[in-house]
């Protein structure tokens, strides 16, 4: 088994630090050596404990990058634009959580459950960077691809009902503040805030981040390009709306589906079932810690690596329609999970060990 010496950057906000809690596990490909975190300076210098060492967390520097064998970069773009070209001169496997490199030819946007083969080392060799997919577009290429690879998709409709963790930290930090603003002053004052254009606070908005020219949102328009990039079906009718809501953790979408082949509930509950990655939830489920009973909310997800799919019918919007709903833990397999599977399929398919010997 490989040992590795792993970077998180980013490492003090709701996906590094998710980041740091899944690496504490084990892992089928790789054990980690040694682990470095990095943060801005007003982090640099906190302590955490890891295993049974202490880790300090290091403000962003290059020359301490290049120590890593494989660093997963939780942060914004600029910063993801601005050092992993450097690392990735150097051989260092980089997986990038932000949107910086998601629509660029040459790398590769991967939900191992569904095109692991894009992680070859033949394919990355030139530029070892490889980009996770936005946290709502993960759990549904993963269901897309089983149910297209046995019906034939034609077409999907997508909304989306996505916590505040998915915008960081300070977004949690405002839901709690408002939260706590309507229980002391019974204030319900639809205001803005620094993170949101109205008050989030038992409230809903159909709006995660800017609007675009033809009127889709930026989140939108990620949903629907990165499915197409995955699925390698540029050409795939997909519709998404996108709505934050008051919750902190952990993304639903409703979801309706046209296919091309005759298909029944019965039978998407079943090849859905048998997709790694995937539980299927209805009134035969049985799982010896939960009883999710009928459907899974998004807090019944928080902390599970699953994506959870249930309420699966047929519906008469199209000849072949199928709706169902999914939901997923956004900070772990919609984020560090998904990053932290890419690096161990990587171990395991000697991809890291070629660059290693380059």
């Amino acid at each position: 088994m490989l040992e590795l010496t792993i970077g998180i950057v980013g490492a003090t906000g709701v996906v590094g630090q998710t980041a740091f809690d899944i690496l504490a596990d084990d892992f089928s490909g790789f054990k980690v050596k040694k682990l470095k975190m990095y943060a801005s300076r007003s982090s640099a210098g906190k302590v955490f404990n890891f295993r049974n060492s202490k880790v300090t967390i290091e403000e962003i520097n290059l020359e301490s990058l290049q120590e890593c064998d494989a660093i997963l970069f939780a942060t914004d773009a600029a910063i993801s634009q601005e050092y992993i070209p450097k690392l990735a001169e150097k051989g260092i496997l980089c997986i990038d959580k932000s949107s910086a490199f998601r629509s660029h030819s040459a790398v590769p946007l991967v939900v191992p459950e569904v095109n692991a083969d894009q992680l070859a080392y033949e394919k990355i060799a030139k530029f070892p960077v490889i980009a996770s997919p936005n946290c709502c577009t993960i759990p549904l290429v993963m269901v897309l691809k089983a149910l297209d690879e046995k019906f034939s998709l034609i077409r999907a409709i997508v909304s989306t009902y996505q916590s505040v963790s998915g915008a960081g930290k300070p977004a949690v930090e405002v839901l709690t503040e408002e939260t706590k603003n309507f229980f002391v002053n019974q204030d319900l004052t639809c205001g803005k805030s620094d993170i949101f254009p109205k008050s989030i606070a038992f409230n809903v908005m159909p709006y995660v981040a800017g609007l675009l020219e033809n009127g889709d949102t930026d989140e939108e328009s990620k949903i629907i390009s990165e499915t197409r990039k995955i699925l390698a079906n540029p050409k795939l009718l997909l519709a998404a709306t996108s709505v934050r809501v008051p919750t902190f953790v952990g993304h639903g979408e409703s979801v309706t589906l046209e296919f091309k082949n005759k298909v029944t509930a019965a039978q998407v509950k079943e090849t859905l079932s048998q997709f790694s990655g995937i539980s299927v939830i209805d009134e035969k489920s049985k799982f010896e810690e939960d009883d999710y009973e009928l459907f899974v909310t998004p807090r019944e997800a928080h902390g599970k690596d699953d994506v959870f799919v249930s309420r699966v019918r047929k519906t008469e919007v199209f000849e072949n329609g199928i709706a169902l709903w999914i939901v997923s833990d956004n900070l772990r397999k919609g984020a560090a999970l998904n990053a932290i599977q890419i690096i161990n399929f990587c171990a395991l398919n000697g991809t890291i060990l070629s660059l290693k010997r380059k």
